[in-house]
C-alpha cells in the first residue's frame, strides 16, 4: 500500500469502505465515515475531533463532531457486512473471527461504542469499548 494520503492509498480505502458505507443508512453517515477513519489513519498526534477536522475537513468540526457523537449507528449492519469480508478474505469451512475491541480504554463517553464494562487490559470495570463477537460456524 503506498503512503497515507496518496491517491492510491485513498482509492484503496474508498474500496475497502464501499460495503461499509453501503450498509449506512444515512447519505451524512457515507459521507462523513471515510473523513473520519481517514482523520484515524493519518498522522497527527491528537485524534480527538477538532484536530482531525481541521485535517481532513477544514471548517466542518460540528458535522464530523455530530457524525461521531450523535449519529445513531446500524451495529448488526454492519457487523454483518464485516463478517461477509472477513469470510471473503480469511474464511473457510473451519473459519472463525473474534473481535474484542474491550482493550482500547477510552476517557468520557463521546467515543464510538464506549460504555463501562470489565476491561481486559486494566483487569476492572472502566470505560472502553464495546466487544464485538463475529463467530461464524460451516
Amino acid at each position: 500500500m503506498g503512503e497515507l494520503g496518496s491517491k492510491a492509498w485513498l482509492d484503496h480505502l474508498a474500496a475497502w469502505l464501499a460495503p461499509f458505507l453501503a450498509a449506512l443508512p444515512r447519505a451524512e453517515q457515507r459521507r462523513w465515515a471515510p473523513l473520519y477513519l481517514r482523520g484515524l489513519l493519518l498522522p497527527g498526534e491528537r485524534k480527538s475531533v477538532e484536530p482531525m477536522a481541521a485535517r481532513v475537513a477544514p471548517g466542518h468540526v460540528q458535522q464530523l463532531h455530530h457524525f461521531v457523537s450523535a449519529s445513531p449507528w446500524p451495529d448488526a449492519r454492519l457487523e454483518r457486512v464485516l463478517a461477509e469480508q472477513a469470510d471473503r478474505l480469511v474464511g473457510g469451512p473451519q473459519a472463525m473471527l473474534v473481535i474484542d475491541g474491550t482493550a482500547l480504554v477510552k476517557q468520557g463517553r463521546h467515543s464510538v461504542g464506549v460504555q463501562r464494562q470489565y476491561c481486559g487490559q486494566l483487569g476492572k470495570k472502566a470505560n472502553c469499548r464495546r466487544p464485538t463477537l463475529i463467530h461464524r460456524l460451516p
